[in-house]
């Protein structure tokens, strides 16, 4: 079985889900250190002044090393409605947006209290409209938290009776593939050149929000359904 592992960032780029489907099981990081300027709160969508980054603003004053799963959202309706304006200001033309539009503002309105928990809805919700299937687990379940680095991945791999770890070029600075082969696991380097696809406001942008290309490419088969779930 092959096995990815991830942060469950804040509804990220197709390569990342491509790394989803790939697996038969995805294993979500909450129990890493939450990292203030990378993925897990943010990521960039089209707009007419060009790409912009759409971040959601979490507590950070005095926790500036806490857990991926304590990570709380800035209380107050106030930031959950300038997102959800400006998606209608960026995306409101899309032939898709009226699918999409109402699953997201039942998302941002459902009161989530910790950034984990609205991330992993976005992402539920990404994967079933992608046709992702495979299953997810936590790696806080099997007990691995007191590991660190490549030897952490290893045991989570195995105990998730994976064969291959599917991973992305960005670890291959740090990832030592020797302690992989020494439990009996390979590592498989994802492959992934994302295809072009109609945009809004002016020419593509690669490694745009996986809402961008909802919103232009995705008919939302159970959307509906699932805005009023």
């Amino acid at each position: 079985m092959i096995v990815t592992i991830h942060q469950p960032d804040f509804m990220p780029w197709m390569g990342f889900f491509d790394r989803w489907r790939t697996s038969g099981c995805f294993i979500v990081l909450d129990d890493v250190q939450f990292i203030r300027r990378g993925w897990h709160h943010r990521d960039r969508i089209k707009t007419p002044q060009g790409v912009q980054w759409l971040t959601v603003p979490v507590m950070k004053s005095g926790r500036y090393e806490q857990c991926m799963r304590d990570v709380r959202l800035e209380p107050g309706a106030t930031w959950r409605r300038k997102h959800l304006n400006t998606v209608r200001s960026c995306y409101g033309k899309a032939p898709f947006f009226g699918v999409h539009y109402p699953v997201l503002e039942r998302a941002y309105q459902h009161g989530d209290e910790f950034l984990i928990d609205f991330n992993m809805r976005l992402l539920a919700y990404a994967a079933e409209q992608l046709g992702i299937d495979s299953p997810v687990r936590m790696a806080s379940e099997y007990g691995c938290g007191d590991l660190r680095a490549t030897q952490r991945l290893v045991e989570l791999v195995g105990r998730a009776g994976g064969a291959v770890y599917l991973t992305g070029t960005g670890s291959r600075d740090y990832l030592d593939e020797a302690a992989f082969a020494a439990r009996g696991i390979t590592v498989e380097w994802q492959r992934f050149s994302q295809p072009e696809y109609p945009q809004l406001h002016g020419s593509f942008e690669a490694g745009l929000s996986v809402l961008d290309y909802l919103m232009m490419m995705v008919p939302g088969e159970g959307a509906q359904e699932a805005a009023h779930a």
